[in-house]
């Protein structure tokens, strides 16, 4: 009988042990679940600050490069300018030149045909008139678009100002 009173007690004892034992791996592994569970928002916390500073990183570099290029068009409109004024300058010249008066009183050596040669040096003139012309055109086109294009980029830039200033304003 002792037998069976010691088996018996050695069953309840192996199981009261295996209870235990389960108890105590359930509170480990209950343990590291929040351990993980905190960890992974840790993580996450850092995942999102980290793009977020991508972010703001991409439309500082996005905004750089848009302040750039309307520097590059304010540049190219200043060259527009001076060219305008140089060939304004010419047009002038040319047109000072094409006056009946100027043209009349113009000398000719050793021709004939006086009239010949006015009528020659007023027709160049007219075609070096009309090429004077025809660049400005180009150039003040050429103005048109680049003003339009900086327009636009001061609006780009603008808007990303306020996205920028939206993300620093949301943590």
């Amino acid at each position: 009988m002792h037998r069976l009173i010691f088996a018996v007690v050695i069953a309840v004892l192996a199981s009261s042990i295996s209870t235990v034992c389960q108890a105590q791996d359930l509170e480990q592994m209950r343990n590291s679940i929040k351990q993980l569970t905190a960890e992974n928002e840790r993580l996450r916390t850092k995942v999102t600050d980290l793009e977020r500073r991508m972010k703001n990183q991409s439309i500082r570099d996005r905004m750089t490069q848009e302040e750039q290029r309307a520097e590059n068009l304010e540049e190219q409109l200043f060259s527009i300018a001076k060219e305008e004024a140089n060939l304004q300058t010419q047009l002038e010249e040319v047109n000072e030149q094409l006056r009946p008066e100027n043209i009349d009183r113009m000398p000719v050596f050793g021709s004939t045909r006086p009239e010949d040669v006015r009528e020659s040096t007023r027709r160049k003139l007219n075609n070096q008139q009309m090429r004077v012309q025809a660049q400005l055109q180009l150039l003040q086109q050429s103005r048109s678009r680049i003003q339009s294009s900086i327009s636009v980029i001061d609006m780009l830039i603008i808007n990303l100002r306020s996205q920028m200033q939206a993300a620093a304003s949301h943590p």
